[in-house]
């Protein structure tokens, strides 16, 4: 009886030293790509510049003929690629406009531009040399693994010499643009 089932045990152990022999490891790697666009994006989209924030006059306000105000805006632009701002406006053509009474609007941009920006203001219009100008325009230079540029604008407002401007709120607005290609 022994004997007749020696070749199932023969093949049953044969079966087990095969199965020990064909083990081993297998190792798979696996690629992986993420892609990130070229892009460009302002920090905040609606920032703002509040009565506040004014240096100059009487305490950042205008409280006499010929008065000039200052303010500065710093803006944090994200971006990964070359990047040019063109300013706009939608509002009192960006001039600082209560009413019918305005007071003389100036601006300029600095930080991180091409050539560190504008060295004087430049009037609100748009008129050659002046901010709102078609052609007037700001480079931004991206730089591999710097992908955050300080934007400055510079607002100059200055009260009529020869009268009281009326008191108030004087407001407008400007749109800055940031594009890429």
């Amino acid at each position: 009886m022994y004997l007749k089932a020696l070749p199932f045990v023969v093949a049953a152990v044969c079966l087990g030293l095969a199965a020990l022999a064909i083990g081993g490891t297998s190792v798979a790697t696996v690629s992986i790509t993420a892609t990130v666009d070229s892009f460009a994006e302002w920090s905040s989209l609606t920032p703002s510049i509040g009565a506040g924030d004014w240096t100059g006059g009487a305490s950042g306000h205008v409280a006499a003929t010929d008065t000039t105000i200052t303010v500065t805006k710093v803006l944090t632009l994200y971006a990964n690629v070359e990047t040019t701002i063109t300013p706009t406006t939608t509002s009192n053509d960006g001039i600082l406009t209560n009413g019918t009474e305005t007071l003389t609007t100036s601006y300029k941009i600095t930080g991180d531009v091409g050539g560190g920006g504008d060295g004087t203001y430049k009037a609100a219009g748009a008129g050659l040399g002046e901010f709102f100008n078609a052609s007037n325009a700001y480079t931004v230079t991206h730089t591999p693994g710097d992908g955050s540029y300080t934007v400055n604008l510079l607002v100059k407002a200055v009260s009529a010499a020869d009268k009281a401007v009326d008191s108030g709120d004087y407001t407008c607005n400007v749109v800055l643009t940031a594009e890429w290609t």
